[in-house]
């Protein structure tokens, strides 16, 4: 729509963020950012953002861009970030997916070594500084180990889990290198709303949306934001998910 459409045309819009959660969003943003930034110096600047969705419907409710006075930045959007451990998942949903493993399978947490393309050499470590041997696939992912994570994402591949990351609705280009499985990819929290969505339904992806209806000044229905959804994981490699997640 024309922005002179917009303040001329008397439309109506119709949109599916709700006050009330916005409020208690908002209030969760400030309250948490206040605690932050208050613990020392280097926090005094700190902003946040946030983002809740109807799952079921992929219907934003509430959308925090900023952690104050709006700036203009939208971070709930436009703040692309390493996201770390939240694509750890994906490669634990791949792994049950193949059906080479189940929430018992051992998985190898010793020390890896990733050949890199530009003839380097890749060694990541775990948070604890710690090798923790054979452990079961649930233990890996709930303990969100490095070692373990990278060995399993190698054995089925970067081009595969690029697919899976496309399967989740990210639409960002994927890195090809080992470290994107340990989060060195750069995604907004908007996407990953998007991604855990379809671990919230069951397996099932709805376009996350914030406009439901809009209507002309004679009350005509122009445009309607139908549920696309679509099956995105079987059930029972989401249902091992969510379950190793809970965790």
């Amino acid at each position: 729509y024309y922005s002179d459409d917009l303040k001329n045309e008397g439309l109506i819009i119709i949109s599916t963020l709700d006050p009330i959660t916005q409020m208690a969003a908002d209030k969760a943003v400030s309250r948490k950012l206040g605690d932050l930034r208050g613990s020392s110096s280097k926090t005094k600047d700190l902003q946040g953002a946030l983002v809740s969705a109807n799952p079921e419907t992929g219907e934003l409710v509430a959308v925090v861009g900023s952690g104050s006075e709006f700036t203009g930045f939208n971070r709930a959007v436009d703040a692309k970030r390493p996201v770390g451990s939240l694509l750890k998942p994906i490669i634990y949903m791949t792994a049950l997916e193949s059906g080479r493993y189940n929430l018992a399978s051992s998985v190898d947490d010793s020390p890896i070594t990733v050949n890199l393309n530009d003839g380097t050499k890749w060694s990541p470590k775990n948070y604890d500084n710690r090798d923790h041997g054979y452990i079961s696939l649930t233990t890996a992912l709930a303990k969100s180990y490095n070692q373990s994570a990278v060995r399993l994402g190698m054995e089925f591949g970067m081009d595969t889990f690029a697919k899976q990351m496309r399967r989740l609705g990210v639409e960002e280009q994927i890195p090809p290198y080992p470290s994107a499985l340990l989060g060195a990819v750069n995604l907004s929290p908007m996407d990953m709303l998007g991604v855990y969505q379809v671990f919230a339904t069951g397996g099932f992806r709805t376009p996350i949306h914030s406009i439901r209806t809009v209507i002309d000044d004679r009350g005509r229905i122009l445009q309607r934001t139908g549920l696309n959804t679509q099956r995105s994981v079987p059930p029972e490699t989401n249902y091992l998910t969510n379950y190793a997640l809970q965790q």
